[in-house]
Order: structure tokens, then C-alpha cells, then sequence
């Protein structure tokens, strides 16, 4: 059985966005970024983000070994006028979310999928206890 290194600033920071992300304030955590789930299967990490009325063309996702961080905007009609205006609750602009991953994955075997208005990103969990280097051969 191998050692896993501990990594207090990784907890940290985890447990920092977990208590933004449960903000009491309902208005704040509905607008900040979108819902998403996260879980694990035994060879991937699967994360689904509920992103309705954004088209793919604007999310940006980025992934690395222990984060996924969306990126998108929610951009209004142009045929919506101030003027006009008789109500409205939706949200426009741009939001940004990072999701601290359960455990360490492979970025390079990532896959993501829009459809329907849900995000649903696909990644390969890395071996435990597997370094991140490789054993380089000397010529």
C-alpha cells in the first residue's frame, strides 16, 4: 500500500468553495454560477452542470487534475428593450464556477457533451497512489 501525500491547501480551498457554493443568501448561490452533480463511477468522474439558454459556443471548460472550472454567458435577446420591459427575472451576464474534483483525474482523457441544456463532462480518475511523473528512459 502506497503513502497519498497530504495536501492541506487543496482541502482548504475545497472546503473554502463548499461553503461559498451553501451561501445563505438564495439570490447569491442561484445567480453565481449553475447547479451542478457530481459523482464517481469506477473508472470515471462524471460531472453534470444544469446551464439552460446558453449555447455551447459560449461555455469554456477547463479541466486539470483536481479541478473543472466552467466558463459561460448568459446573453439577453436583442429584440429585449428597456422600454419594453413589463417584467423580468432572468439573469443575464457572465459567470465562472470551479468544482473541486473528489479525486485526482486524468485531464488529457476528458470528454464533454451539451445537450439539452446540461453540460455532462466525463473524466478518467487517475490510479491512486500513481505519481504524476513517468519513468523516462536514459540513451
Amino acid at each position: 500500500m502506497g503513502l497519498v501525500p497530504w495536501r492541506p491547501l487543496r482541502e482548504l480551498s475545497r472546503e473554502m468553495l463548499d461553503l461559498f457554493e451553501r451561501s445563505p443568501l438564495p439570490y447569491w448561490s442561484e445567480w453565481k454560477s449553475p447547479r451542478v452533480d457530481v459523482y464517481q463511477t469506477e473508472s470515471d468522474v462524471i460531472i453534470e452542470a444544469e446551464i439552460p439558454g446558453v449555447d455551447k459556443e459560449d461555455l469554456e471548460l477547463y479541466v486539470d487534475e483536481n479541478t473543472v472550472r466552467l466558463v459561460g454567458q448568459f446573453r439577453q435577446n436583442e429584440e429585449f428593450k428597456d422600454e419594453n420591459i413589463y417584467r423580468t427575472e432572468r439573469h443575464y451576464g457572465s459567470f465562472a464556477r470551479t468544482i473541486p474534483l473528489p479525486v485526482e483525474v486524468k485531464p488529457d482523457k476528458a470528454k464533454a457533451e451539451y445537450k439539452n441544456g446540461v453540460l455532462s463532462v466525463s473524466i478518467v480518475r487517475k490510479e491512486p497512489g500513481r505519481p504524476n511523473g513517468r519513468r523516462i528512459d536514459i540513451h
